[in-house]
């Protein structure tokens, strides 16, 4: 391996993937260093910054739990794995053919994500979440999420803060302390967090959420949104949890949703019906959530026709919130009605013009919806008519292919009854082998809402506009059954979208006698040797994309299975020698991988192969795994690209210093 003292000493750029980054800790050392002492952040010196008078006890409102440290401590954590290639599928079905055809790719690993837009990851989504963070930092559109509720009866797999990973923490807090015979010594405290940190607790729970929050955050786009499914168990905490993570100010709703129209009748005193959906933007400035098409109903309210259209009539008076002329004085003026000559001005003609004047019933004065600067410019779509012994003024609203109206706070439609998701895995021919699913109707939804497809319109100060396909990437990382990707493949073949997906499921053993449906499809229709959740995922995404490719013609889905796998490390033996620890699964391709992810570039960006084995290639940067002359030779004759090598191969630096005295400059050394 390279030693990093004397990489440091040429001068050439270290990327180390195990190292903490935070990027406020980051931001105050270069801008603000004197607030960094002895590499510990000084609150007082931050706080003069401010003006803030420092003898002063500030107290705030703030959600306290349990844990809470020690869960910001995962959040900067840096993960111990790295992605690992199982397989890619493709589904398509040309118009040569009468039924879609599945072609399995687990050999010419250079070719995987050639044209793989989606992918499965089978893990802890912690890590695949670190992990992701290094190339899809905010650029995540949408993030959907149905993370294991705090039933209190069950602890759910996901055991964060006692991994062998993380002991780190624990002996830097002064919680664990490890002998000169590597036995671990707990004190009393660490002992007594244990027995109430179980994630049967609000505290646990809250713990296990809030570093995978923070890596959401950070992963979302400024237009971005995330949606959170939850029961009352925790809605009120995750609530607040998500204030401080996202930030009030980029709340978007809590939408109560009528999962189980006939009642939970096992509940105690009130039968349940429903669950909630937490939203909220990256930034609440740049988010847009779409609004959603009309249904046949509600394109009967357009009752009238002209030569434009169908339309229907809304009061130009503006109703309900700063509705006064107190409150918005410039749309409160009077528009003249000639009774004789049927036309409207803003100042009056004649002595025939009457002054209708926008108040309340009350008489309280009120406001017109429109300026007279819009007035003047859309005169065409107004019209006067007289109810009863007054005259008022009413826009013509007309029907359109674009006409949109807002989603509403609460979702109580039939296709969101959550027995439905039990008949679309009957489809699949997958029947009981999930339980709690979520409805595809409710997934597409969200992504109806919250995504682009080929030729999104959205509404901005009442004109409309044209939105660029953007190829929008969801995520969702407590995959489960697999509902959101089939939600974002459907979609797609029906407005002819680019949406991406990526999934994170852990490999959570099925319990034979809790899920015997379940178990012995993976054992026995699959052929899995230990069933886990993540089979049940990939195998319903392949059942849906061979669906949907046979009923869309030339169209083609492809989704590669990637796994995590631990990386190569130095560990300090007892006798105090250190000892690399290497990775015999990992192939030359996963070690290119993982040096792409580390330079930035994205899953779905090609990774070819230069020399099988040895180089390989995205975009402007190469990626070393084996030099010989070949490879020497190549470096030799390239003049732009970033040259990126793992640390821990037995490469030697002066092999590469010695072709070309600029190469140092584009050299990065991953380790």
């Amino acid at each position: 391996m390279m030693q990093k003292d004397e990489v440091i000493k040429k001068g050439i750029k270290i990327i180390d993937s195990k190292e903490r980054h935070n990027a406020l800790f980051e931001n105050l050392k270069t801008h603000f260093p004197q607030t960094i002492r002895d590499n510990q952040v000084d609150l007082k010196t931050i706080a003069t910054l401010l003006g803030l008078d420092t003898n002063t006890n500030i107290q705030g409102y703030e959600l306290t739990f349990t844990g809470k440290a020690l869960a910001n401590a995962l959040y900067s954590t840096p993960t111990q794995k790295m992605l690992k290639l199982e397989e890619t599928f493709t589904y398509h079905n040309l118009e040569s053919c009468k039924h879609s055809k599945e072609s399995k790719n687990t050999e010419n690993e250079e070719d995987f994500n050639a044209e793989a837009q989606n992918f499965i990851i089978k893990g802890d989504n912690l890590d695949a979440l670190k992990i992701l963070k290094s190339a899809y930092s905010e650029k995540i559109k949408m993030i959907y999420i149905d993370p294991p509720y705090n039933t209190k009866n069950d602890n759910f797999i996901y055991p964060d803060n006692f991994r062998k990973d993380y002991k780190a923490i624990l002996q830097e807090v002064g919680l664990l302390e490890i002998d000169d015979e590597e036995n671990e010594i707990e004190s009393e405290i660490l002992q007594f967090f244990k027995n109430i940190q179980s994630t049967r607790t609000h505290s646990g729970w809250l713990s296990f959420m809030l570093p995978r929050l923070k890596l959401a955050r950070d992963l979302l786009r400024e237009d971005g949104v995330i949606f959170i499914s939850i029961d009352d168990n925790e809605q009120a905490n995750l609530k607040i949890l998500c204030d401080e993570i996202f930030g009030e100010e980029n709340f978007v709703a809590c939408i109560p949703i009528l999962s189980n129209p006939r009642g939970r009748q096992s509940s105690k005193f009130i039968a349940e019906t429903h669950e909630y959906l937490l939203c909220y933007a990256k930034n609440i400035g740049e988010c847009k959530v779409f609004g959603e098409s009309l249904t046949e109903k509600q394109k009967q309210e357009y009752p009238l026709k002209d030569s434009m259209g169908y339309y229907r009539l809304l009061g130009l008076r503006l109703r309900g919130g700063r509705a006064t002329a107190e409150e918005s004085p410039t749309l409160h003026f009077p528009i003249f009605y000639n009774i004789k000559t049927k036309e409207f001005y803003l100042e009056k003609q004649s002595n025939d013009d009457v002054a209708i004047i926008p108040k309340f019933s009350n008489g309280i004065l009120g406001t017109w919806r429109w300026s007279k600067k819009k007035i003047l410019e859309s005169k065409n779509y107004l019209i006067v008519k007289k109810i009863k012994d007054r005259y008022d003024v009413f826009q013509k609203d007309y029907l359109t292919d674009e006409k949109m109206r807002k989603a509403k706070s609460l979702w109580a439609e039939k296709e969101i009854n959550y027995d439905n998701s039990a008949k679309e895995l009957t489809s699949l021919q997958m029947d009981d082998t999930f339980s709690y699913a979520k409805p595809l109707y409710l997934i597409k939804r969200l992504l109806k809402i919250s995504t682009n497809s080929s030729n999104t319109i959205y509404k901005d100060s009442n004109n409309v506009k044209s939105h660029n396909n953007e190829d929008d990437i969801i995520l969702d990382f407590f995959a489960g059954s697999g509902t959101t990707a089939q939600a974002v493949m459907e979609l797609n073949a029906e407005d002819k979208g680019n949406r991406k997906f990526i999934l994170v499921q852990i490999d959570e053993e099925i319990d034979e006698k809790k899920s015997k449906t379940a178990y012995d499809f993976c054992k026995n229709e699959l052929g899995s040797k230990k069933p886990v959740i993540s089979d049940i995922t990939i195998e319903r995404v392949k059942r849906a994309s061979a669906k949907i490719a046979n009923a869309n013609p030339d169209f083609t889905i492809r989704f590669s299975v990637l796994s995590l796998s631990d990386k190569r490390e130095l560990t300090t033996t007892k006798k105090g020698t250190l000892e690399l620890l290497s990775n015999t699964e990992l192939s030359p391709f996963d070690k290119a991988l993982h040096l792409a992810l580390q330079s930035g570039k994205t899953l779905d960006k090609p990774l070819k192969s230069i020399f099988a084995n040895k180089l390989y290639q995205c975009e402007d940067c190469l990626y070393l795994v084996t030099c010989d002359k070949e490879v020497l030779d190549f470096l030799r004759n390239t003049q732009n690209e970033y040259i990126f090598i793992d640390g821990f191969e037995d490469l030697s630096l002066e092999n590469f210093l010695n072709l070309d005295s600029s190469l140092s400059d584009r050299l990065r050394i991953v380790y």
